[in-house]
C-alpha cells in the first residue's frame, strides 16, 4: 500500500494527535513524562480487550468450590442463582485451587489447563478513587483509564497509541468492533470503527464509489479511483487522514469477510474447524482473526459483549433456565473459536502474538436479590488469554466473603487494580514503557507475571523503568 510521503509542511496524523493528546492531558497526566520513552516499539503482537458490559457477576462465573473457605459464605448468600459443587450443574474445578468455572464454560477451562488461560480475582476500579455504580460512569472511568472520573474523553488506548512509537507506516493500527467507537479509543484516529468487516465498504446505492468493481463497464472509474490522485496533491489538513481512510477501505475490499459456505466458496475459512456461530460476538472476533493473518499491522482490537446486568431471573445451572450460563456459553465460544482458529493456523501459531484481556465495569453483590438475580457491585474477575500468557492460575488476592471482608459491608473487595493487568499486557507484550501516561495518576506499578515478556519489555525493565 503506497502513501505519499508528507512534506516538511504537512502534519502526519501520528505527531498530530500526540500533540492534542498532550496538551488535553497536560493537567492529568504524570508528570516528569516531558517526552516518552525513546524505545521503539519493534513488537507485532495484538491485544485484543473484551468489554463484558452490564457488569459481569464473578461469582457465577468463577464460584468457591467445595473445599474453598469462602464457600459456606457463598452458599448463605447464594439460593437461585448458586453454581453447585456437585450433581446437576456442578462447576468445573480448576485443579487444586477450590475454585471452579461455570459449567458452561467448558473450552475455557482447557484452555486454562492446557496454561493458555489465567484469571485475576478480586480486580476492579481500586480504591481511594469514588466507587461508582452507575453503569454508565463507571464505563467511562474504565476506559478513560485515570482511576476517577471520566477524563478529558480520551481513551486508555488511544494513549497507548499515540506514546507506543509505531511506525508511520501501518495501515490498520486499531479497530473498535461495534457501531460506535468504543470509549478506551475516543481521540485516536488510528482507529477503525465497524460493526462487521464486510460493512467496511461504500458499494452500495447509486453514488459509483467502487464502479470498477460493480458496474461491469470496462475503463469506468468510481469515486474510489479517482480521490486518492485528487487527495494526494491537496494541501488541505484532512488530507493524510482521508487518504489513510481510502487506504483502510481499498485494503478492506480485497478480503471476504463473510464465512466460508457452498453460497460465497470465497469466504473465510477458519482454522482448526474453529466455529465462531452466526452471533455476532463470535462474527467480530471471527473478522479481528482474519486481520491478525493478514498482517494489516493491527495493534488493538476492541469487542463488547453486552447482557451482563441481571438484576432479574439470572437463573443457575442447576435449572433449565439459566440466563447467565446462555451468557457464559457465548463468550465460553467466542473465545474458544477464536484461540483455536488462531493458534492452529497453517502458517503458525498466531497466538503467540495475540493476546486477550477481559473487563467488566464492576462486579455484582454478593448477596442476591428478591428477584432471582444480583445487583451492582464492586470486585470482579478479569481473564487473560493467549499462548504467551502464564496460565493455570488465578492471580491476585481474593479478599473473602465473610461479611467484615467486603467491601461496605456488601460486595466482593477490590485488591488488584485492572490497570495494573492492562499495564503489565501494554509493557510485557506490546513494548510500551509509558504506563504513567496512558494511565494518568496510576503509580506503584508491578507485574502480577501474568503474561510472558518479549525482548523489548526484557530491555525496558532492565532500563530501570519497573
Amino acid at each position: 500500500m503506497n502513501r505519499p510521503r508528507l512534506s516538511p509542511l504537512q502534519l502526519d496524523r501520528r505527531d498530530f494527535l500526540k500533540g492534542c493528546c498532550a496538551a488535553t492531558l497536560a493537567g492529568s497526566a504524570a508528570r516528569g513524562y516531558a517526552a516518552f520513552d525513546a524505545t521503539d516499539s519493534t513488537t507485532q503482537d495484538t491485544l485484543v480487550v473484551v468489554f463484558l458490559r452490564g457488569a459481569m457477576d464473578a461469582l457465577s462465573l468463577l464460584s468457591p468450590g467445595a473445599n474453598h473457605p469462602d464457600r459456606a459464605n457463598y452458599e448463605a448468600n447464594r439460593d437461585s442463582t448458586r453454581v453447585p459443587y456437585s450433581g446437576t450443574g456442578a462447576g468445573l474445578a480448576l485443579g487444586s485451587t477450590n475454585w471452579q468455572l461455570h459449567p458452561r464454560a467448558a473450552a475455557l477451562k482447557s484452555l486454562y489447563t492446557q496454561g493458555h488461560l489465567a484469571l485475576v480475582v478480586g480486580a476492579g476500579q481500586a480504591a481511594p478513587n469514588p466507587v461508582v455504580r452507575s453503569h454508565f460512569e463507571a464505563q467511562a472511568n474504565l476506559e478513560t483509564g485515570v482511576g476517577g472520573g471520566t477524563g478529558s474523553g480520551i481513551g486508555w488506548l488511544t494513549r497507548h497509541l499515540v506514546s507506543a512509537n509505531l511506525p508511520a507506516s501501518v495501515p490498520v493500527p486499531a479497530v473498535s468492533m461495534g457501531s460506535i467507537t468504543a470509549t478506551s479509543l475516543l481521540g485516536s484516529t488510528d482507529a477503525i470503527t465497524m460493526n462487521s468487516g464486510q460493512d467496511f465498504r461504500l458499494d452500495l446505492g447509486n453514488w459509483p464509489w467502487n464502479a470498477a468493481d460493480t458496474s461491469g463497464v470496462a475503463g469506468l472509474k468510481g469515486v474510489v479511483d479517482i480521490l486518492p490522485s485528487l487527495w494526494q496533491s491537496s494541501t488541505l489538513p484532512l488530507a493524510p487522514a482521508g487518504l489513510t481512510a481510502l487506504d483502510a477501505l481499498s485494503l478492506f475490499r480485497s478480503i471476504d469477510f463473510n464465512t466460508y459456505s457452498a453460497g460465497d466458496t470465497g469466504g473465510y475459512q477458519p482454522a482448526g474447524g474453529a466455529s465462531y456461530g452466526s452471533g455476532g460476538f463470535g462474527l467480530q472476533l471471527q473478522n479481528i482473526a482474519q486481520l491478525v493473518k493478514r498482517n494489516v499491522g493491527l495493534r488493538i482490537a476492541t469487542v463488547d459483549l453486552g447482557g451482563w446486568d441481571t438484576h432479574n431471573g439470572q437463573g443457575n445451572p442447576a435449572d433449565s433456565y439459566d440466563y447467565f450460563g446462555n451468557q457464559v456459553q457465548v463468550l465460553n465460544d467466542g473465545l474458544n473459536a477464536f484461540y483455536t482458529d488462531l493458534a492452529t493456523d497453517a502458517a503458525g501459531n498466531f497466538m503467540k502474538n495475540v493476546t486477550v484481556v477481559t473487563v467488566s465495569e464492576f462486579g455484582r453483590r454478593v448477596q442476591e436479590n428478591a428477584s432471582g438475580g444480583t445487583d451492582h457491585g464492586y470486585g470482579t474477575v478479569m481473564l487473560a488469554l493467549g499462548a504467551s500468557v502464564n496460565g493455570n492460575q488465578i492471580y491476585g488476592t481474593f479478599p473473602g466473603l465473610a461479611s467484615d471482608q467486603l467491601f461496605e459491608g456488601a460486595d466482593v473487595a477490590v485488591t488488584t487494580d485492572y490497570r495494573r493487568v492492562l499495564a503489565e499486557a501494554l509493557v510485557a507484550r506490546l513494548g510500551n514503557a509509558n504506563i504513567g501516561y496512558v494511565f494518568p495518576g496510576y503509580a506503584g506499578y508491578s507485574p502480577l507475571g501474568i503474561f510472558q515478556s518479549s525482548t523489548l519489555a526484557d530491555t525496558v525493565f532492565k532500563s530501570g523503568f519497573e
